[in-house]
């Protein structure tokens, strides 16, 4: 996973706070990619599939969602896929598998 952290890292996408890289959050198998715009999204998950490429690896597409945050949360956009499919669009989720729920 080193490798794939270096490269969202390098993309220069995903969150930077206080010159720290928090461009992706990991637990296990599970991964969090924040992004402040759907095209750095894009990216990002653009990254993501060339890594599961190149390390012979696949993210549960069917387990995998997006959930936005901000004043434009439900205007109407491009959908985002991974590995050819396309990602659900949720109000809310559990972090980690935990009982921890995020709401829109």
């Amino acid at each position: 996973m080193d490798t794939l952290i270096d490269r969202l890292r390098s993309c220069g996408f995903g969150c930077h706070l206080l010159d720290e890289f928090y461009g992706c959050l990991l637990y296990a198998d599970d991964i969090i990619l924040p992004a402040h715009s759907m095209n750095a999204m894009r990216i990002m998950l653009d990254i993501c599939v060339n890594y599961a490429v190149d390390f012979d690896i696949k993210f549960n597409s069917s387990k995998s969602m997006v959930m936005r945050i901000g004043p434009r949360f439900d205007v109407a956009c491009a959908p985002l896929s991974l590995s050819g499919c396309e990602l659900k669009f949720v109000k809310s989720w559990c972090l980690f598998g935990s009982r921890q729920v995020f709401q829109m």
